[in-house]
């Protein structure tokens, strides 16, 4: 199992080309963001999962709906800089808005495209609809809360171009995890016009959200659970600066390629590569 020592060792060519685009002095700011977000995640209990493979483990542990699950899978692409940084502040928001005594931050397994088999029909909206707004919070608030929790002012990514929404009404199914059963929804493959157009209305609303208020109880509060963490770790890390100056390269053939797909390089991308 990796951890962010080993993720931030190795690495990978990424599409930002975050190495060569941000300064080193930004790249020491993103590695202490990372090791402070890891203090803090542990500082709740959980087990942050920096293989190559976010989306694939994350799929594993829905199928699963295991109440007692601590894992969070964090990488879905090569970057360790923008786009990790920007992943690590998304799960900050949904820990800080959500029940981080829970698995998944109290978010149930099968939002956003499932709900509780035992939903009475017809309410499977309402039921979405306080878990769109939680991802839109965490989707628009990563900028902010990246300048108020770590001082970054350079751009950070979310895993992808917008959020992750159940918006009840069109005909995309998705399987369902035990205990669950789908919701026929909107998605932004089969339906793009009409999910853009929800997700970013639902995002635009939600911007007003992160007060100077909310980011202050938002440092105080991670600042309080980051201590807790790095109280209970027992391994020094690197130095930030030296971390920071590791230069990217492919991955071995039998590592995770760096795709996401969870396969091996070799079998993956690697074919091309030759």
């Amino acid at each position: 199992m990796l951890t962010v020592v080993d993720a931030l060792s190795r690495p990978y060519p990424c599409g930002c080309d975050c190495f060569h685009t941000l300064t080193v002095e930004q790249r020491i700011q993103g590695v202490e963001a990372l090791y402070r977000f890891d203090d803090a995640l542990r500082g709740w209990g959980y087990r942050p999962i920096y293989e190559l493979a976010a989306d694939v483990l994350y799929r594993k542990a829905q199928q699963e709906n295991d109440p007692s699950f601590r894992g969070i899978a964090m990488r879905d692409d090569a970057c360790v800089y923008r786009r990790l940084v920007g992943f690590a502040v998304h799960e900050l928001i949904h820990a800080l808005e959500g029940d981080p005594s829970r698995a998944n931050y109290g978010i149930p397994w099968g939002a956003p495209y499932n709900v509780p088999a035992d939903l009475p029909a017809g309410d499977e909206e309402a039921f979405l609809h306080p878990h769109n707004v939680g991802e839109a919070r965490a989707f628009v608030g990563v900028g902010p809360v990246a300048r108020a929790l770590f001082g970054i002012d350079w751009g950070v990514y979310t895993a992808r171009a917008v959020g992750t929404y159940g918006f009840a009404g069109g005909n995309a199914v998705v399987p369902s995890p035990r205990g669950c059963r789908p919701v026929a929804h909107w998605d932004p493959v089969h339906h793009p016009r009409e999910y853009y157009a929800r997700a970013r209305a639902l995002e635009e609303a939600e911007r007003g959200y992160f007060t100077d208020e909310r980011l202050r109880d938002y440092a105080a509060r991670f600042g309080e659970i980051e201590a807790r963490g790095r109280a209970l770790r027992k391994t020094k890390r690197p130095a930030p600066a030296e971390l920071a100056r590791i230069a990217p390269k492919l991955p071995g053939r039998n590592d995770l390629c760096l795709c996401g797909s969870g396969e091996k390089y070799k079998k993956c991308c690697g074919v091309a590569a030759g």
